[in-house]
């Protein structure tokens, strides 16, 4: 199975070794990333706590809490799938 058949909450896409998001949720957000941002962003994600992308000054993605865990697992796949791929 490959990775981007495990992926629930993140659409998206790899490409120049980083990963072009879509969507989370079904929640349009568009941009690129490398490996050690969402490193970052997953760190930052506690399963119990809720969650949210600010998107410009007027826009505001909430993320239920309850997929946080699948969120922050998603997010932790594809940042090793991007660090192997340097290798």
């Amino acid at each position: 199975m490959s990775i981007m058949d495990q992926l629930k909450v993140i659409d998206g896409y790899f490409a120049d070794n980083a990963f072009y998001i879509s969507s989370i949720a079904g929640f349009p957000l568009e941009g690129r990333f490398k490996a050690s941002g969402l490193r970052s962003l997953a760190q930052l994600i506690d399963e119990n706590e809720p969650f949210s992308f600010a998107l410009g000054s007027n826009t505001v993605l909430h993320v239920p809490v309850e997929l946080n865990r699948q969120l922050k697992k998603e997010l932790f796949m594809i940042t090793d799938w991007l660090e192997a791929e340097k290798e």
